[in-house]
């Protein structure tokens, strides 16, 4: 091979990862709605839901057992997680929330989920009751947290539902759980649950541009290699 054809491809070479380096940037980014969670997450794969409904009503998870692939963990002294139906939620009938009278999680408390699994994304709504103020609730992974929006994403017959969702856009920065927080506020008072958990995790499939990129440069090469024939 000449000295002009290995620089050829050299520089294509350079120039598809300069490309690539570009698309896989990383960006994790919150959300605040599910439709705008949704978008986020179209092109994604092993996008999976878990609502509670296909557990009966009063089923408990202690610290460390789960559901549907994830995994609880929490410290919340003298409550357990539990699927409940007592109140509205956003999808079917069940949610988790804990084994107390009002079935829910309060401010202060946290619960963690593993996902069993890497992902790029996670969301979830939180139903309260109508005093729910913005930045009450928070869902972290390891790259950041995004807070609850003052203006709730479903208003339901007896409460809100905030809608909080994360998404890395980088395939090599997916987390594996990820935990919800109760915001302690000077001592108000707030319950919440939790349902349709969501993640999905991100192709490492090159983009198209990197691959339109290489085709024309291979192209050229070929061209400039005819020529001189």
């Amino acid at each position: 091979m000449e000295a002009s054809d290995m620089r050829g491809i050299q520089a294509i070479t350079a120039v598809a990862a300069l490309c690539t380096a570009f698309s896989a940037q990383a960006a994790l980014t919150g959300y605040n709605t599910k439709g705008a969670f949704d978008v986020a997450i179209s092109g994604l794969t092993g996008v999976q839901t878990v609502d509670f409904d296909s557990v009966a009503s009063g089923t408990s998870f202690a610290s460390g057992t789960g559901t549907g692939g994830l995994t609880f963990t929490y410290a919340i002294p003298g409550y357990t997680a539990q699927v409940s139906s007592t109140f509205g939620t956003t999808s079917g009938t069940n949610y988790l929330g804990l084994d107390n009278p009002d079935t829910a999680f309060y401010l202060g408390d946290s619960i963690t989920i593993d996902f069993g699994r890497v992902v790029n994304a996670a969301g979830l709504y939180l139903v309260t009751g109508n005093d729910a103020q913005a930045g009450d609730l928070k869902l972290s992974v390891a790259g950041g947290s995004v807070f609850n929006s003052a203006t709730p994403d479903i208003t339901l017959s007896d409460g809100k539902a905030f809608y909080l969702g994360l998404v890395e856009s980088d395939p090599g920065l997916g987390f594996s759980s990820a935990t919800i927080y109760g915001v302690p506020s000077g001592g108000a008072f707030l319950a919440f649950s939790a349902d349709d958990i969501t993640s999905a995790a991100v192709s490492a499939v090159p983009e198209p541009e990197t691959y339109a990129l290489m085709l024309a440069g291979l192209g050229a090469l070929a061209w400039r290699r005819s020529r001189k024939r």
